[in-house]
């Protein structure tokens, strides 16, 4: 049975994504989304397209893009209900003339910049194992450090490795725990949220304990 996919999650390949240096992938993919964060909106949904096309041809189903996308997703959902429960409340307009792409445009523009970073992320770590994320920081901190004639270690290099690994740990760590809940019966309900978020957080912070002792026994 083929495993389920978890949102930030490591997929294997061999194409360009895959070989290319994961210091370049650190350094450029996210210096092009903040870039496009001050660019006119139509430079980021050209990105937007481009992204989305990059990821088809890397043979990423449109299921995996969506997985990682739900956040940016879930956010625009809680926006425009908040809108929406404000201008049917409000007395000082009608509906029409409050809730309009002219009043809208801005928060639509705001959730395209947002979907275009979550989605440049995405393509990081769908390329990336953890190891090469690790490897990557590292050779970037080891360049600026030699460049200001610091110590040669990586203490950065192991504070912002855990904290990009904590992201994908903790999605497979819920995917395996919904798995887990579906095998014994369980429904998709208000208890099933209750019983498995402290699953969540005391499995997660063991998790996150054992990495952090490896690394520290690592470095001895």
């Amino acid at each position: 049975m083929a495993q389920k996919y978890s949102s930030f999650s490591y997929i294997s390949g061999n194409s360009f994504l895959h070989k290319c240096p994961c210091w370049i992938k650190i350094l450029f993919i996210p210096v092009i989304s903040i870039l496009f964060l001050f660019l006119p909106v139509y430079f980021c949904l050209s990105l937007i397209i481009l992204q989305i096309s990059i990821a088809f041809v890397l043979k990423f189903s449109f299921k995996q893009q969506l997985a990682d996308l739900k956040p940016v997703i879930y956010y625009a959902l809680l926006l425009f209900l908040m809108e929406i429960f404000t201008c049917i409340f409000s007395k000082q307009a009608t509906f029409s003339q409050r809730f309009n792409f002219q009043t809208q445009k801005d928060t639509l523009f705001l959730l395209a910049k947002l979907f275009c970073m979550m989605q440049s992320a995405s393509l990081v770590f769908k390329t990336s194992t953890s190891l090469q994320l690790r490897e990557g920081i590292a050779k970037i901190e080891l360049f600026i450090r030699k460049i200001l004639h610091l110590k040669n270690k990586t203490s950065f290099t192991n504070a912002i490795s855990m904290f990009l690994n904590f992201i994908p740990m903790v999605t497979k760590i819920w995917a395996q725990s919904q798995r887990a809940w579906f095998a014994r019966g369980g429904k998709k309900s208000i208890k099933m949220y209750l019983s498995l978020l402290p699953v969540l957080f005391s499995v997660g912070m063991k998790k996150a304990w054992n990495t952090s002792r490896a690394i520290e026994v690592r470095n001895l």
